[in-house]
């Protein structure tokens, strides 16, 4: 019996070690499952916003506003697909650097689209004859409101949405202003407001005071 047991020793550790070498790989390949799950999702949501920007692009490029984007989209997915077709299963590893190569798209994408954006929106905002704004009467508050509401959106970085309401407010004013009957000389005076009122001849004042009573009620006089 004392002879035996040594073995008996000897056998049960080598169980005892075969079973925590087991219990060790069990728990790196939970680990490993974790991490490619944690790579999965961070790839998927930056996949997400890469989508979200391209359709931006695609916005603004379709109402006009040239991109100066020129990421390349298709080189990452390539790659990808090549390593899971040659070596199998993508590593954590490789799948968080994809997701960090579409977050610098997406970057790429958006910088270049808020810029194109800006200089587009502004451009368009300056070619409208805002001078005949005094012309409107009671619809003057309507339009300078949506005049305010366009330059807010002109200035802050373009959504899908915002570039599609833009649109509309924009033609909206566009078509406002331009149906106000031209008058040469009260359009001429109009257009140089702002000014000091040693700038403004009795011509164009009594213009103001006689012809067109109404607009001159809307001028305000101050002392700088």
């Amino acid at each position: 019996m004392s002879d035996a047991q040594p073995d008996g020793l000897l056998v049960r550790a080598k169980r005892l070690t075969n079973l925590a070498r087991q219990a060790r790989k069990g728990a790196e390949a939970i680990q490993d499952h974790t991490r490619t799950e944690t790579a999965l999702s961070k790839l998927d949501a930056s996949l997400s916003e890469l989508e979200s920007a391209v359709k931006l692009e695609s916005k603004l490029v379709s109402s006009g506003v040239a991109s100066a984007s020129e990421v390349d989209l298709t080189k990452a997915p390539k790659d990808l697909q090549s390593h899971i077709a040659s070596v199998g299963r993508p590593s954590p590893q490789l799948l968080t650097a994809r997701a960090n190569d579409a977050a610098k798209a997406v970057r790429a994408i958006s910088d270049a689209a808020t810029e194109a954006w800006t200089t587009w929106s502004q451009g368009r905002l300056n070619a409208l004859p805002v001078d005949r704004l005094a012309r409107l009467g009671f619809e003057r508050r309507t339009v300078e409101l949506r005049l305010e509401s366009l330059k807010r959106m002109a200035g802050a970085p373009p959504t899908t949405d915002s570039v599609g309401t833009f649109l509309e407010a924009y033609e909206a004013v566009a078509s406002r202003l331009e149906k106000v009957t031209p008058e040469g000389p009260l359009d001429a005076l109009l257009a140089k407001l702002p000014c000091h009122l040693d700038e403004l001849t009795d011509d164009e004042l009594r213009l103001l005071r006689v012809d067109h009573p109404d607009i001159g009620a809307q001028i305000v006089l101050r002392v700088e």
